[in-house]
Parts: structure tokens; C-alpha cells; sequence
């Protein structure tokens, strides 16, 4: 883990799901300093697991060889994250009326649970962006 500036982190792990409680303890401590919620905090590392386990289950195509690369940014105002691995995107988004597969839906909770989702694709691997206000915050926790 390194701390480039004031307000920008990195974290570069192997491809293995052994790494996906490492992420999300990493992601937590992050939102948190940078003042979101309880509920936001909880609602970014869902958000960001749901793409760290499709870069580790899709994204690495040499397997726990592979590396996935975790950066974030906080601006004052929202936490920019971006999750990139080795791999190739897959062009398949389920629907939601869709109840019969169980499997595929983290493109749609990333996209509940964040306020801006994109997806980039190149021929060196896949960055999912994903960005949440800290304006949001849930009036409910200050009253």
C-alpha cells in the first residue's frame, strides 16, 4: 500500500480471492477518513468487492500469477476508485427481471450502490471507475 499525496492510495494485490477481505479492510479505512458513513462505507466495499471478484474470477487470465491494481482518490467531495486487472472484459449484463441465474449481477450492484460506474476496456486489461459523492451522506446519521 502506498500514499502518494494527501489523498491518493494504491494498492496492488495478487489475483487471488484470499485478497478480497484485504481489499475491502483497505477500501473501508479509506472511505472512512475521508468522512463517509457507516452506510456509505459498507455500500463502497460491496461495491468495490463486486469488482475485485470479477477481476480475480474473469480479469486474470494467467490466474493468481495475474496482479490487480486498486487506486483511489478523494477530491474533498467524492472517492474516486478504480479496480483494474489483466483481462478482458466480458460484454454480459443480466437482466434484472432475470431470477433464475444467481451469478452475474455485480455490474448492477455496483451500479445501486455507487453514483457513477464505468467500465474501460484496453488491450492490456479492464478498469472499472467507480465513484461515490460524499455529499450523499445519509441525513438519518446525523440526526
Amino acid at each position: 500500500m502506498s500514499k502518494e499525496n494527501d489523498r491518493r492510495y494504491d494498492l496492488d494485490v495478487l489475483s487471488k480471492g484470499d485478497n478480497l477481505a484485504k481489499v475491502r479492510d483497505f477500501i473501508a479505512e479509506i472511505a472512512g477518513s475521508c468522512g463517509f458513513g457507516q452506510h456509505s462505507v459498507y455500500d463502497i466495499k460491496v461495491a468495490v468487492g463486486e469488482a475485485i471478484a470479477n477481476a480475480v474470477e474473469h480479469g486474470s487470465p494467467k490466474g493468481e500469477e495475474n496482479h490487480v491494481k486498486i487506486s483511489c482518490q478523494f477530491d474533498g467531495r467524492n472517492l474516486n476508485i478504480q479496480v483494474a486487472d489483466e483481462g478482458v472484459f466480458k460484454k454480459v449484463v443480466p437482466s434484472p427481471a432475470d431470477s433464475v441465474n444467481y451469478r452475474g449481477h455485480g455490474i448492477l450492484i455496483m451500479l445501486a450502490l455507487m453514483d457513477r460506474v464505468s467500465i474501460d476496456e484496453s488491450p492490456f486489461g479492464t478498469t472499472v471507475s467507480l465513484t461515490k459523492c460524499c455529499c450523499q451522506e445519509d441525513e438519518s446519521q446525523s440526526a
